[in-house]
């Protein structure tokens, strides 16, 4: 999976990130040297011009091996829009169903 998205930490310009893994919780993106370690917010992936994901999240890791981001709680519509994705990239999209059964966020 390459799927573009921007990060925008705080009031700082948007940083474009190239998303190789994501989940219900959080993604992992190519190494961006822009991004650091413990920043904090806002993911933005652009579907359509309807189908816009934003959710608040923070760097969990950011180095050479690239860029993990864990999602904070999101609104519906972004959880629909990115159930939707996650489940249309899994192996077994009956799974990510399954996953929903069990609290993501405590």
């Amino acid at each position: 999976m390459h799927l573009a998205a921007s990060f925008t930490p705080g009031e700082a310009p948007a940083v474009q990130l190239l998303i190789c893994n994501i989940s219900l919780k959080g993604l992992l993106a190519v190494p961006e040297a822009n991004v650091k370690t413990g920043a904090a917010g806002v993911v933005r992936i652009t579907l359509s011009q309807d189908a816009v994901i934003e959710i608040e999240c923070k760097v969990i890791r950011s180095d050479t091996t690239g860029v993990a981001i864990d999602f904070l709680p999101m609104d519906e519509q972004s959880f629909y829009h990115l159930r939707n994705l996650v489940r249309y990239n899994a192996p077994d999209a009956d799974q990510i169903d399954a996953e929903l059964k069990h609290p993501a966020f405590d």
